[in-house]
């Protein structure tokens, strides 16, 4: 009983220190705000979701960069972000976006669930 306890315990521990130790990532669907949005692979998340909103829409938006965001793991890895464009009058303008990104194949592509508002 006192080793069942103590494995239990030590269990929890590690669990524990994982959360603390990871806080990047979202654990049983909550969005948790992601501590440095400058790392390269947010940026590239928040450019391919200004690529493909061209794509839909010819806006003609050239990405600047990411200024802040959430990510959601789920099974899929979901990301909320504020997105700095430049627009083609030359303005910058931040819009809301969420992505999904898609792993297959040891390849990531994203998926654009919105995009806001209208460029």
């Amino acid at each position: 009983m006192r080793t069942t306890s103590f494995l239990l315990l030590l269990l929890a521990g590690a669990a524990n220190l994982y959360l603390i130790v990871s806080p990047t990532k979202a654990l049983g669907g909550e969005w948790q705000p992601i501590p440095n949005v400058a790392d390269a692979h947010v940026q590239g998340i928040g450019k391919c979701a200004v690529d493909e909103q061209n794509k839909v829409t010819n806006c003609g938006l050239r990405f600047a960069k990411v200024v802040s965001g959430k990510v959601q793991n789920t099974g899929v890895t979901t990301y909320l972000l504020d997105v700095d464009a430049l627009r083609l009058d030359g303005s910058h303008k931040i819009y809301q976006v969420e992505v999904v990104e898609q792993n297959s194949s040891g390849s990531s592509t994203c998926k654009l669930v919105s995009f806001g508002p209208n460029c």
